[in-house]
């Protein structure tokens, strides 16, 4: 394994640990100030094709926002993780009760009923991590399924959504890994150009 890999494994578990020792009230707390900045932010209010990751139990949480953005009339898609190693989709939902524990125990679509969409029809794209730096780098899980599909979403603003304990100065990057363009954080939203809200 090269040294970079390396340094991000480190840090992976490091920041994972810190994750998952969040308690259920700082996760609650802080996902709804992430979705309450994400429905005020006026790039989110314009964007017609929206892809919203299912959030495992330590990450910022999604559903609300989901259902809320539904109602709202906007294209929604989820990632449906298929059988091929390190690909993902991206598929039309028009409600949650289309989901159903998928690849890894997260929610998707069931494989009978995908409406996937191109992914460079996609305008805007939350994206999950385990940790995030003000300047746009992200750290994932490591098996590069976002990295990937931001190859293919060319028209998208890739924009983060991080507990605060997810913040950090730097991380370890190797060439094939993307940089988001925001960070939705329970502050507000951080411009990855400026580093700033």
């Amino acid at each position: 394994m090269n040294p970079v890999a390396e340094s991000k494994k480190i840090l992976r578990k490091e920041m994972l640990a810190r994750r998952r020792n969040l308690s259920q009230a700082v996760i609650a707390a802080e996902s709804k100030a992430i979705e309450q900045a994400l429905e005020g932010w006026p790039l989110y209010q314009q964007a017609n094709a929206i892809m919203i990751y299912v959030a495992l139990a330590d990450e910022p949480q999604t559903l609300l926002l989901i259902e809320q953005t539904l109602l709202r009339n906007k294209q929604i898609c989820v990632p449906f993780i298929g059988e091929k190693a390190g690909i993902m989709e991206a598929s039309m939902i028009e409600s949650l009760t289309e989901l159903a524990p998928g690849k890894y125990g997260i929610l998707a679509p069931v494989k009978e009923k995908l409406r996937n969409i191109q992914p460079e029809c996609i305008d805007l794209i939350l994206v999950p991590g385990v940790a995030f730096t003000s300047h746009g780098q992200r750290l994932g899980m490591g098996a590069g399924y976002y990295d990937r599909f931001f190859d293919q979403a060319h028209n998208a603003l890739k924009i983060g959504l991080a507990f605060k304990c997810q913040i950090i100065e730097e991380i370890p990057c190797e060439g094939h890994d993307h940089s988001i363009d925001y960070l939705a954080t329970k502050d507000g939203i951080i411009n990855c150009k400026t580093g700033k809200m």
